[in-house]
């Protein structure tokens, strides 16, 4: 009896793997006839993705100013302690012309300032300040143009997260007998000292000669507004010899712990109103300022700004959306014979249809992509002149997503309408 010849087993690819190569080989043929008809038409390839581009430019520069901003922001809040605020005659932050009723408001006075030290026991620190803003101080041959100038009590330092780097603050005597002495920032010390140290060294406001006792520590600028690094701080009865007693005094008052802090500002409201006269029928004719009253006003104001930034996009992004629809199609008119003898030769709708989509959506990803390479290159130019700018990765995927997207929504129509060509009447075409 012969015996059975065993044939070696035939390995057999698995079907799905089969129709997975031959998706992506479509996919890649699709790609690359779409990349060839986008590079065939360049300049109409170009005039049609603007819009896409100036709004994914919008996006990505905007949030890349706001995010820079806001960091920088957080970070200088803390100029002000975490645990103090501050009591003042007008708000910290104003757009527009102040109301009759603010600008009427009462100057506060050094003497409130002992009255409320006397009525707050339960705050920690209880202060007093004054600034002056574009002063020039000299030392020997050089100048500094941009001085701040700022009259405080002792706690000055302590309330203005202030911490003195070298030498001393000035005592509480220094400050009621108006001592001619000053602490520096960082950026003074660059322009009136720059290869020695300061302390001990004599400083001029105007006329007036005054020793330098001590320096703050380097801070950092804020990106809008006043460097701390400019600042001359002298004992506040000296400030006003300089300047005057007529300006309005500001009071900062910190707290033991962040949670008693919102108590120990109602308590302070209360003993202030006391203070000036108001009964309860009337408003506060002052506003208080915390790190988180100024966290507030900020994210606020970012809220406005990101809208209007989403608005624009959102224009922009319409206005590229129908341009991407508009030429595609034209393209498909242009291509009707070419889409009959495809059709004509097997494909099938399906791959027509992914054809153009492909295109349609290529053609916006370009776009999106030289959104953002502008949105980094708007980043780079801010960082060059020193404006706090930096691009979030979120803004990124959110641009080139959205602009992908477009690029969907309006090829669809244009590659539905190619699918579904007749062949017999494509081919007839002129």
């Amino acid at each position: 009896m012969s015996e059975a010849i065993e044939l070696p087993a035939v390995r057999r690819r698995p079907v799905f793997l089969a129709g997975a190569r031959k998706n992506l080989t479509a996919r890649v043929d699709d790609f690359r006839l779409a990349l060839a008809a986008l590079s065939g038409h360049k300049l109409r390839s170009g005039l049609t993705m603007l819009g896409i581009v100036i709004g994914v430019f919008t996006v990505v520069a905007m949030m890349a100013l706001l995010n820079g901003l806001s960091k920088t922001i957080n970070k200088q809040l803390c100029a002000l302690g975490s645990d103090a605020f501050q009591i003042q005659r007008f708000p910290a932050v104003q757009f527009g012309n102040l109301s009759p009723e603010i600008a009427a408001r009462k100057k506060i006075t050094l003497s409130q300032c002992h009255q409320r030290k006397e009525l707050l026991p339960q705050a920690k620190i209880v202060g007093a300040e004054m600034w002056e803003y574009g002063k020039t101080s000299s030392a020997g041959p050089n100048r500094d143009l941009g001085t701040q100038v700022a009259g405080g009590t002792p706690e000055f330092f302590t309330i203005n997260n202030l911490p003195v780097a070298s030498g001393r603050g000035y005592n509480e005597a220094e400050a009621e007998d108006g001592a001619r002495v000053a602490v520096i920032g960082a950026a003074v010390i660059d322009a009136l000292f720059p290869n020695s140290n300061p302390v001990g060294q004599k400083i001029k406001l105007g006329r007036m000669e005054l020793e330098i006792i001590g320096t703050i520590e380097r801070q950092g600028g804020l990106p809008l507004g006043d460097n701390p690094d400019n600042t001359v701080a002298v004992p506040i009865t000296l400030f006003m010899e300089l300047y005057g007693p007529s300006r309005s005094i500001v009071l900062g008052v910190s707290a033991y712990d962040h949670e008693s802090m919102k108590k120990l500002q109602d308590q302070s409201v209360a003993a202030f109103r006391r203070i000036r006269g108001l009964d309860t029928m009337k408003e506060n004719d002052f506003d208080i300022t915390s790190n988180d009253s100024l966290h507030e006003m900020f994210d606020n104001l970012a809220l406005i700004v990101k809208l209007a930034s989403g608005v624009m996009c959102g224009l922009s992004l319409l206005v590229g959306g129908i341009g991407v629809m508009n030429i595609m199609l034209v393209a498909v008119t242009e291509r009707t014979r070419e889409i009959g003898l495809r059709k004509a030769l097997g494909a099938r709708r399906l791959r027509v249809l992914m054809q153009f989509i492909i295109e349609a959506v290529l053609l916006a990803a370009i776009g999106g992509l030289i959104g953002v390479f502008l949105g980094y290159c708007a980043s780079w130019i801010g960082q060059f002149l020193t404006f706090p700018a930096e691009v979030p990765l979120w803004a990124v995927a959110l641009g080139i997503g959205v602009s992908c997207g477009v690029g969907l929504t309006a090829g669809i129509y244009p590659a539905w309408r190619a699918s579904r060509l007749d062949p017999a009447v494509a081919l007839r075409d002129e």
